[in-house]
């Protein structure tokens, strides 16, 4: 049983899920090349990853609009250049079990004219703003704009492989300077009452969520009070939340702001003030809203944290301070070694080069007074705790959960692997059948099924994880690689007996007519729709989207399409089109004009798409088990790169 369980206990964030309440909040150095991450900025958040947080949230990243800049190297989300940088980061998080953030920001009147062109703009006009410029009061047009810079940054976080998206409306920036009468001094429908200064960030809310869907996480950081004069209070802090909450996903709540210098003993909070002094601005909004509620500041005593969870004053906790004095807090807590943890002294000497005045920070390098190897993690590891030696058990057989069971035997580990089935392979061994084109898989698949065989690893086929086995067992580490289920669309007709799911197309007994219609032309339903035309098959694919095969890497769609192409007479694509209906005789689809359209069927194959087994993966987590992971499938459809990785670092991190 982990220490700390409310701490230790998973939450469901909008669709993603924290396997703690211990979020890695914005924090860190600023890349220091042109906004290129470098290896040593990759490797400062990669040991909060491999320390246990949840989540881990890099910081201040800018969204691309030339009005945004206040430091000229960090990160820009409208520049593709940096694309790599993005997918690499989320990339590296997931590695280590932990989800991937990233705060967008817009720095508003505290942009620096140097990375401006001298243009800044605000809330409201000042003559001479913070660097001695002018700030130009926001028309209704440069709303638009910025929202939309803002919509198209949370785009490519998502695109990038980010879980979730947190919006800076906090600490003295755009957004937060509309809230604040400090900077709003608007007499127009954007000014004056709490709900008139939130409409900005409303739009820019709304906008973000109208480009990422209803399923991206969006998380809000706000300041629950400014606490400075002529600031707004925790009243207005409450009912901006309130305002928000059904907008989003995560509301975190901060304080104050980088405008009053003062304000940053509360920001940051000193060694003067008590552990979590923000708390209860969190607890007072909590009250007011439907939403989860995060606390920051000050965060590093792991009884008050979890007393903060057991008691409601908020839902997950993000430390920054702390976790640069020691980024294995989390895990040493949990297993109960708080004797081992580096404390924060919080001197804030980590931080206090942010505020050296009219200069663009960093304006040196961030140090640690307690922790030499911050800012050092590429080329020092100091103080990583010894792994233990632990009892992994997997659930499910398939690529995934051998390559987990290959790297957590490797890692010295107890390993139990669990397939219900009476094979191993899970469902890629279903659907592989004899295709030629497909035998370099099948031979892969078969090195992963000797190479469990050869190491020491306890193989129990026809054994499905239960809350007896794990009762029996009592594992350190429960990896969850049950696979996904196939999507059964809402069509007319899908329950009819000539329909079946394409992986049951090369199942004992399945017979495929002379006419076949496959409805869904990703990658499963293009490659086994050619199997059937090779076959000579009638086929002909169907397919919502513009092109057959469209998330396929370039070369295999090529070398795809020159397949397709054999084959004129007996396989048809359709696309852009939509089934309607299934009956006994065929398929009726609309076409990208809305015409109705018919196709002569002996059988129809679903190719649809995977989907998670929530309902069995959540029937697991339940089971309490301290580290518990999950990849493959079971966490979001993929390929078997996706299976094969995550097995991979599941295994290393069991």
């Amino acid at each position: 049983m982990a220490h700390y369980p409310h701490l230790f206990s998973p939450i469901k964030i909008g669709n993603v899920t924290w396997k703690n309440r211990i979020g890695s909040a914005p924090a860190g150095p600023a890349p220091q090349t042109s906004g290129f991450y470098t290896e040593e900025n990759f490797a400062y958040y990669e040991i909060r990853a491999k320390g246990g947080a949840a989540v881990v949230t890099r910081g201040e990243t800018l969204i691309g609009h030339r009005t945004d800049s206040a430091h000229g190297n960090l990160c820009n989300l409208a520049d593709t250049t940096f694309m790599a940088t993005h997918l690499q980061f989320a990339d590296i998080m997931h590695q280590h079990n932990a989800l991937a953030n990233i705060e967008i920001v817009h720095s508003g009147a505290r942009a620096h004219p140097q990375y401006t062109n001298g243009e800044i703009w605000g809330p409201s006009y000042e003559a001479v703003g913070v660097y001695g410029v002018p700030v130009l009061e926001m028309t209704e047009d440069m709303m638009e704009e910025v929202a939309d810079a803002f919509a198209n940054a949370a785009a490519v976080v998502q695109y990038a492989g980010f879980d979730m998206v947190m919006l800076h409306a906090g600490h003295g920036w755009l957004l937060s300077q509309f809230l604040s009468p400090v900077y709003n001094r608007r007499k127009d429908k954007y000014g004056g009452s709490i709900e008139n200064r939130a409409r900005f960030p409303m739009m820019v809310i709304d906008r973000m969520r109208k480009r990422v869907g209803p399923d991206f996480p969006i998380e809000v950081r706000m300041s629950g009070d400014e606490f400075m004069e002529g600031g707004y209070g925790l009243d207005d802090g409450i009912e901006f939340a309130r305002i928000i909450d059904d907008h989003v996903d995560l509301i975190h709540v901060s304080a104050t702001s980088f405008k009053d210098i003062n304000s940053g003993t509360r920001m940051f909070p000193s060694a003067f003030l008590p552990h979590g002094v923000n708390a209860y601005l969190a607890a007072a909004i909590k009250k007011a809203v439907k939403s989860p509620v995060a606390t920051v500041g000050a965060m590093s005593d792991p009884a008050k944290m979890e007393a903060i969870i057991a008691n409601g004053e908020a839902d997950v906790i993000y430390m920054a301070r702390q976790l640069t004095a020691d980024p294995y807090f989390p895990n040493k807590i949990k297993q109960g070694r708080y004797d081992e943890v580096r404390p924060c002294i919080r001197c804030n000497h980590c931080i206090s080069l942010d505020f050296v005045p009219y200069v663009p920070f960093p304006a040196g390098i961030s140090e640690c007074a307690v922790n030499p190897v911050y800012g050092r993690e590429l080329r020092e590891s100091l103080y990583v705790p010894k792994p233990l030696p632990k009892k992994v058990l997997i659930a499910g057989g398939g690529p995934g959960g051998m390559q987990a069971a290959l790297k957590a035997a490797e890692q010295g580990h107890e390993v139990i692997l669990c397939e219900k089935s009476d094979h191993l392979g899970g469902l890629l061994g279903r659907v592989l059948g004899d295709i030629e084109f497909k035998s370099d898989l099948r031979r892969f698949l078969d090195y992963l099924i000797r190479s469990v065989h050869k190491e020491k690893i306890d193989l129990r086929l026809n054994t499905e994880v239960n809350a007896e086995l794990v009762a029996e067992l009592k594992p350190d580490t429960l990896i969850c690689a049950i696979g996904g289920s196939s999507i059964v669309p809402s069509i007319p007709g899908v329950d009819l007996p000539h329909v079946i799911q394409v992986a049951s197309l090369y199942e004992e007994g399945v017979v495929v007519g002379e006419k076949v219609v496959v409805v869904g032309g990703g990658i499963a339903g293009a490659e086994d729709g050619l199997v059937l035309a090779t076959q000579g098959k009638d086929v002909s694919i169907i397919e919502i989207r513009d092109e057959i095969a469209k998330d396929t890497p370039v070369l295999h769609l090529k070398a795809l399409m020159l397949e397709f192409a054999k084959y004129p007479d007996n396989l048809h694509t359709y696309t852009n089109s939509t089934v309607t209906k299934i009956t006994e005789e065929g398929v009726y689809y609309l076409d990208q004009e809305g015409e109705e359209h018919f196709l002569p069927a002996d059988t129809v194959v679903l190719a649809v798409g995977m989907k998670t087994k929530q309902e069995e993966v959540d029937k697991l987590r339940a089971l309490k088990v301290d580290n518990f992971i999950v990849i493959g499938d079971s966490k979001k459809p993929g390929k078997v790169l996706e299976a094969i990785t995550s097995g991979y670092f599941a295994g290393k991190n069991a």
